[in-house]
């Protein structure tokens, strides 16, 4: 295995962790004059695009403009749902897609300083894991705010691969959409495990795409089943 740089993720972590300090300031800052998730969007995509310029990430996105106007607009909710490749997923989709939506995260993150308080502040849905009644519930309230009109992006593998290939899907994000009665988005990360795979810090700059696939409307489908059997397939082609 070819060795991974040092030096330059070293002080990009260094100076990325006290610029995510003062970031989740200023978010609290703002939060009382324009809400929690207006002042988390307002800074935390502009932290993110700076430390991923710094790191070498190069984001890219396509398939967006093919998905319906209402979806992209932010006006008609969808559930995202993709493979899940790095630890920097979610912070690189928050920096990518133009819509907002929120992320479905363990509720450990909801611990970790700084982090898990600005993700609290942006409304991100936690799901406990260990407790089947708590997460049961948790679901219940993030279709809820589907309903509502919140995007939201899970993961369905429930945890990163440790070599880039796709886990089987859990049923959890699909009962959702189909609890909500709302479109599934499935999308492709392509260039994660390069840049920061399962087990190391040592970020490698490189390509980091994110392929949107044609949108699933659950109603189509007789149970959730059906709609991630589908979901899986065409993430698995996206992927190819």
């Amino acid at each position: 295995m070819p060795r991974r740089p040092f030096l330059r993720p070293a002080l990009v972590w260094l100076f990325g962790g006290l610029a995510l300090a003062l970031s989740v300031c200023l978010c609290f800052l703002l939060a009382p004059f324009m809400g929690g998730r207006r002042a988390f969007w307002r800074v935390a995509p502009w932290y993110i695009r700076g430390t991923a310029w710094a790191f070498g990430i190069r984001r890219r996105l396509s398939g967006w403009e093919a998905l319906p106007e209402d979806v992209r607009s932010g006006q008609r909710p969808a559930v995202f749902i993709g493979n899940h490749t790095s630890l920097f997923d979610p912070p690189l989709m928050i920096s990518t897609l133009p819509c907002h939506p929120v992320f479905v995260a363990k509720r450990e993150l909801a611990q970790v300083p700084f982090l898990g308080w600005v993700i609290w502040l942006a409304g991100f849905i936690f799901i406990d894991r260990r407790n089947q009644a708590s997460a049961r519930g948790s679901l219940h309230r993030a279709a809820e705010r589907i309903r509502e009109g919140q995007a939201i992006v899970a993961f369905p593998e429930g945890t990163r691969s440790l070599d880039g290939r796709l886990l089987p899907f859990k049923m959890g994000a699909f009962a959702l959409a189909f609890e909500a009665g709302v479109p599934v988005v499935p999308f492709a990360i392509q260039g994660g495990p390069g840049i920061l795979p399962k087990g190391t810090w040592q970020v490698q700059g490189g390509p980091y795409h994110i392929r949107m696939g044609t949108l699933l409307e659950s109603s189509a489908f007789d149970s959730p089943n059906a709609l991630r059997l589908a979901a899986e397939a065409a993430v698995v082609a996206l992927l190819a």
